[in-house]
């Protein structure tokens, strides 16, 4: 709820917030009392603030430019700004740093920044206005952002163009440019599920939520496939795929928020596969949904903060895209399927507005038989995958 608020006040009163303080620098400009900064060199940047308000996702697809970050400035001490739902990932990606909560307590946050005496701030906020104003009460000489609203660039200084089409963590790893960092982006592995090694097991997690009903896979689909994945079979070492005779694959996790558990619970209930499907939508933690979807064999579904989740963990994942940009969100690398109808009206989502439509004809033309193909693609490649590794050692 907090959040929404924030979002709304940000729509109404940020742009002229934005404004008004970039005209007052550049007033101070004018006079010689705020002049450009030099960019420091690395080795003399004591602290630094990343600012990452957005989904799951995009704290996600952040973790490798932290940790590039990291590397290439190991004295600097590293602050996070985030959500509250997002505090977990950071843990997950191993980092140590302090996590600021800006809809927690926003006075208290705010108080926070002016008194965390930073040499640098990155926004890697794409377009809001909230971010920028979040640079100035840094009081950090050196603030860098995206140069895609124009409302908001004054703020910086900074500034790193932002390409709509391109892969959002190697968007976030230009913004590292301005400090002399050039680094790849890789966000499969990024993350850990901590406390002990993870051994995959037989298990298929899906799934069945959505942000939005633009990316929302019908109900029935879900019974179907479900249905389907029940008569999968696997071979004597427990690796899932229609390939070979044995027992049947093993339980199927149905995962989710809160607001997703009632879902959840119809498709498990209309799949009549009994204690086959478990439902474990809105009762699990962070930590323990990494720990399950770390440890399975294949995970399924939406372009999705828990799609990201997977592909970090290194899980096979199949996942479906619609009004989303799978070039731009996706990840195109072995175990990892994308699931899409090429229809001329998609991608139609940009910075999580989408197109208006009825039909939504991107998700709705998606079938089971399908995602089925991507779910033996993923479990193929992973089983070649594994055999390749057995051959190396």
């Amino acid at each position: 709820m907090r959040v929404r608020l924030l979002k709304i006040l940000d729509v109404t009163v940020g742009f002229f917030l934005c404004w008004t303080t970039g005209y007052f620098l550049h007033l101070f400009r004018r006079n010689g009392l705020n002049e450009l900064p030099v960019t420091p060199p690395l080795d003399a940047i004591r602290r630094i603030l990343v600012i990452r308000p957005g989904g799951m996702g995009d704290m996600i697809l952040l973790q490798p430019m932290l940790k590039s970050l990291r590397q290439h400035c190991p004295q600097a001490e590293i602050d996070l700004v985030c959500e509250k739902r997002n505090r977990d990932i950071p843990a997950l990606a191993g980092e140590s740093g302090r996590v600021l909560l800006y809809d927690a307590h926003p006075f208290g946050f705010m108080r926070q920044l002016r008194q965390g005496r930073y040499d640098v701030v990155i926004d890697t906020e794409q377009f809001h206005y909230f971010s920028a104003i979040m640079t100035i009460l840094s009081r950090a000489p050196v603030r860098i952002g995206f140069k895609i609203n124009p409302g908001r660039n004054t703020l910086y200084t900074h500034l790193v163009n932002y390409d709509l089409e391109g892969y959002e963590a190697g968007e976030f790893m230009r913004l590292l440019v301005p400090l002399g960092i050039n680094s790849e982006a890789v966000v499969k592995g990024c993350l850990s599920v901590p406390g002990r090694v993870r051994a995959r097991n037989n298990s298929i997690v899906i799934h069945v939520g959505a942000s939005t009903r633009y990316k929302h896979w019908a109900t029935s689909n879900y019974v179907g496939l479900v249905k389907r994945l029940g008569g999968l079979k696997s071979d004597a070492h427990g690796r899932s795929a229609e390939i070979a005779a044995g027992g049947d694959c093993g339980t199927i996790f149905l995962v989710g928020g809160f607001n997703e558990a009632r879902l959840a619970e119809d498709i498990a209930l209309q799949a009549g596969l009994g204690d086959r499907v478990k439902v474990v939508a809105g009762s699990l933690a962070m930590q323990q949904t990494a720990d399950l979807i770390g440890s399975a064999a294949l995970f399924i579904g939406g372009d999705s903060g828990l799609a990201h989740l997977a592909v970090a963990l290194e899980t096979p994942a199949v996942v479906l895209f619609g009004p989303s940009d799978h070039n731009k969100w996706g990840v195109s690398s072995p175990g990892n399927v994308v699931v899409r109808n090429d229809l001329p009206c998609a991608p139609c989502s940009i910075f999580g507005y989408h197109k208006f439509c009825r039909s939504i004809a991107c998700m709705s033309g998606i079938t089971v038989d399908q995602v089925m193909a991507g779910v033996r693609s993923a479990l193929l490649e992973r089983i070649s995958s594994s055999s390749s590794d057995s051959s190396a050692r």
